[in-house]
């Protein structure tokens, strides 16, 4: 008798935890502003706006490289209000690490759960702070990139991008593969440098100089196609616009595939986040009204985007207790492919090395015929 009322006892003290728990809880989400990723922007005010009791939002510094240290602060304000109990910061720019080992180690904050999308930081330090990482998979885009060039008939394939952006692991790796899949079709592999929108010339004045270049670059090698592929979000808009005017320049894959990264400012086209089929469809009319359609590719689904959507879902099961833990890859799916509106897999990521991370999930889709969306 007495071990079963022990045992009531126990459970009705795990259900009055758990309800307590779950009782006001919050969801602290950080993103960039709407010149960093728009489409993370609008998820996480939208969000915020269907639940202002739950959702918490703020966005990290356009310099962020140079002001990591007000990225960490914001951060560490949300871990400061006792009823936050998950944090999604999509895009994870500098800062995510150390902020979320002062939240688990400093403040002791181990009941939050940390959700990390698109780091920007190297595999190891991130998995080892952050609960949940999510990623495109960087390498697999690599691939992606030169077989479409190859699909093209393309002979060059430049890739732009920067000191900075060719520090962190994934995006080098990502590199190496496009170039080595190249080289392999016979497509000559051109690195080209182009200027750091968190540096001095800022977003206006790297974006002027992509819109330079890339005619100069077309001028190089007339007569030849020309795939064109660049790491940084920012820069996406400037990408599609000189490339649009370029009958033998092509464009594979944005840094982020999504139907939303860059396209919509790019082309003065309305940005319809409820109706991703339809932004689609709206993108290959343009660009099949400008010659387009068979030179440029992207993913169907918002990748950044979902991963906000999936992880408030998931954040939000985790503070009420019905998630295996924090790391509950299951679950997590299961919110993911809710949020995209297609079943999604992860993979797990494997550095250079071998090394397995089981907590760094990776994303991968096939890229997108427009012409498709013209029936």
């Amino acid at each position: 008798m007495k071990k079963l009322l022990s045992l009531i006892l126990a459970v009705a003290m795990l259900l009055s935890v758990s309800a307590a728990f779950a009782d006001g809880y919050k969801v602290a989400i950080m993103t960039g502003t709407t010149s960093q990723g728009e489409e993370e922007y609008y998820a996480a005010t939208s969000l915020l706006e269907q639940y202002p009791d739950i959702v918490i939002h703020d966005t990290y510094p356009d310099n962020f490289s140079s002001e990591v240290e007000t990225t960490i602060s914001k951060l560490i304000a949300f871990a400061s209000d006792p009823e936050v109990k998950s944090i999604i910061f999509v895009q994870a720019v500098q800062g995510a690490t150390a902020a979320y080992t002062q939240i688990l180690q400093d403040m002791g904050r181990d009941d939050i759960l940390l959700i990390a999308g698109v780091p920007a930081e190297d595999p190891a330090d991130i998995s080892a702070a952050a609960d949940i990482v999510l990623a495109n998979d960087e390498i697999g885009c690599g691939y992606q990139v030169a077989d479409l060039a190859s699909q093209w008939g393309c002979e060059v394939l430049v890739h732009y991008s920067f000191a900075r952006h060719l520090s962190y692991e994934t995006i080098v790796a990502k590199r190496d593969a496009m170039k080595a899949t190249a080289e392999g079709y016979g497509i000559e592999f051109v690195e080209r440098d182009c200027p750091d929108p968190t540096g001095d010339a800022g977003m206006s004045g790297a974006q002027a100089a992509v819109l330079e270049d890339i005619p100069k670059v077309m001028q190089e090698y007339e007569g030849k196609k020309v795939c064109f592929y660049c790491t940084n979000c920012g820069l996406q808009v400037a990408l599609q616009q000189a490339i649009i005017n370029e009958p033998n320049a092509y464009y594979a894959l944005p840094c982020c595939p999504s139907p939303y990264h860059g396209f919509q400012e790019a082309f003065g086209l309305t940005a319809t986040y409820g109706d991703i089929e339809g932004a689609i469809k709206n993108l290959a009319t343009y660009l099949n009204e400008h010659n387009a359609v068979d030179r440029f590719s992207t993913w169907a689904l918002p990748i950044n985007m979902s991963m906000i959507n999936g992880g408030f879902q998931y954040a939000c099961a985790y503070a009420e207790g019905k998630t295996n833990g924090k790391v509950d890859v299951e679950y997590l799916q299961k919110c993911y492919s809710e949020a995209a509106g297609s079943d999604i897999e992860f993979t797990k990521y494997v550095d250079a090395s071998g090394a397995a991370y089981d907590n760094y999930l990776l994303i991968a889709l096939d890229p997108i015929n427009f012409a498709d969306y013209l029936k």
